[in-house]
């Protein structure tokens, strides 16, 4: 595809804005990135105030070209990111920054988790996009494939959070600023072939870029994917095209346009397929980071948690099982085995920037209805909501279940209490040994062995086979 016309200064329609003569005009474009506008020239002296004092963060701008046949081409559409005026011997010079209307996903910082099981990379792109109007994206990459671990969006904008998501699959974001409203793609679609046709071009290698994404990328990369061909053109073309240059068919990775002696000129870097790829990313902000929340679930070493950031909001089917650490553990299955209940506070920890490596951590003391409990640094005591529990006290361990217990004294050797029975059982002998050995029965006492019996009720009853009295 070509279009043999070549734009000049003349040919530039700019919206609201009424320029008598454009000095410069700059257009950049690359994945990943908002588009950006930087347009000056002289205005009128009636207008120039005018521009200034009504200008808000809803003023827009729209830049666009007519050729011969008075068919016009958008270039830029987009919200103003600064203006101002200079004035130079009564001559009125306007001066405005503008960005595609993706910036609007850009500016607020975000904490939120997204999982579930079967969540699905769409529904977290819905999700981002549902609190902004007029938007629209196309998603070339992810074909229903879901997501098994929790993600988090940690201090990041949405903006930043699609990068990272996008980097998934390797691919870029790329902004739509030739249409109203916040437009986007992720990934690449059906591309359009164009002919270039120029001797004037540079080459370059990225041996930097290289280093970098050969060390953290999941797919092959070797020096050769990063050769950029830089090239000048009148061409207007959009990113991601597909450029027929030098006998190889490349693609247009960034532009630049701006007037040069009068004339629209381009500036396009050109890549071929590997060299489109994006590293995959990851969020820097969340290491070393824990994120509070509560247990809603519990099996085997894994539980589900409500988090804070999601304001505590998160149910059984919009979670997913992540391991919880335990003091000890090993692969036998031995170690120690002490899993929080549901309700109970925790706190998720992020080790590194990967999402999928996290694990549940124990919490913090909350505030105990008992503060007497834990007002002692030297005793230590682990227990249960069912009254269960063990003290380990400077002179001695107290074990308690409900109405019984059994406490070993260091000085005063072994209490056992029950409300009820104490069976002492063994398969082989029981025996008992000491200076002085006292058994109290208040209702008697009964000593049997095969036929024989001694019963202590009041009276003494002795039987048996044959009874022996020394």
């Amino acid at each position: 595809m070509s279009n043999g016309y070549v734009y000049t200064q003349g040919d530039i329609i700019v919206e609201p804005y009424k320029f008598n003569k454009i000095l410069n005009l700059k257009i950049e474009k690359e994945p990943n990135e908002h588009s950006k506008l930087h347009i000056s020239g002289f205005i009128s002296a009636e207008d120039s105030d005018k521009y200034v004092e009504v200008a808000n963060d809803d003023s827009y701008i729209k830049v666009s070209v007519k050729d011969d046949r008075n068919n016009v081409k958008d270039l830029f559409i987009g919200m103003i990111t600064n203006i101002g005026i200079e004035s130079i011997d009564d001559v009125k010079k306007l001066d405005i920054e503008a960005l595609s209307y993706t910036f609007k996903m850009d500016i607020e910082k975000k904490c939120r988790s997204f999982q579930g099981e079967g969540l699905t990379y769409r529904e977290i792109f819905n999700t981002i996009n549902s609190v902004y109007e007029d938007i629209q994206m196309i998603d070339y990459v992810s074909a229903g494939r879901t997501i098994d671990y929790i993600v988090v969006q940690y201090n990041e904008t949405d903006w930043e959070f699609l990068k990272r998501l996008a980097s998934h699959f390797n691919v870029a974001i790329i902004d739509e600023c030739t249409l109203p409203g916040i437009k986007y793609s992720i990934g690449r679609g059906e591309s359009e072939l164009y002919e270039i046709e120029e001797y004037n071009y540079s080459i370059n290698k990225g041996l930097k870029e290289y280093k970098i994404q050969s060390s953290n990328n999941n797919y092959q990369l070797n020096d050769i994917d990063l050769i950029s061909f830089e090239v000048s053109t009148h061409l207007i073309i959009g990113l991601y095209n597909t450029i027929h240059f030098k006998d190889r068919y490349l693609n247009l990775y960034k532009s630049e346009l701006k007037i040069h002696n009068g004339v629209i000129t381009n500036n396009y870097i050109l890549r071929d397929d590997n060299g489109m790829k994006v590293r995959k990313l990851n969020n820097e902000n969340i290491v070393g980071v824990s994120i509070d929340g509560y247990v809603i679930a519990v099996y085997n070493d894994y539980v589900r948690t409500s988090l804070k950031i999601d304001g505590y909001s998160n149910t059984i089917d919009k979670t997913v099982w992540m391991p919880y650490s335990t003091v000890f553990s090993s692969p036998d299955g031995t170690g120690w085995y002490c899993m929080p209940e549901i309700g109970d506070k925790i706190r998720v920890y992020f080790p590194d920037s990967t999402e999928k490596n996290c694990y549940v951590i124990s919490s913090v003391n909350v505030e105990s209805s008992d503060s007497s409990r834990r007002s002692d640094p030297s005793v230590k005591s682990f227990s249960t909501k069912y009254g269960k529990e063990i003290i380990m006290r400077p002179g001695g361990i107290d074990i308690i279940s409900g109405g019984n217990s059994m406490s070993l004294s260091d000085d005063g050797g072994i209490e056992v209490n029950s409300g009820s029975k104490i069976v002492l059982e063994a398969g082989d002998d029981i025996e008992i040994n000491g200076g002085s050995v006292s058994i109290e029965g208040g209702g008697g006492i009964n000593l049997s062995q095969a036929g024989a019996n001694i019963g202590i009720q009041d009276n003494i009853t002795v039987s048996g086979g044959k009874v022996n009295i020394q």
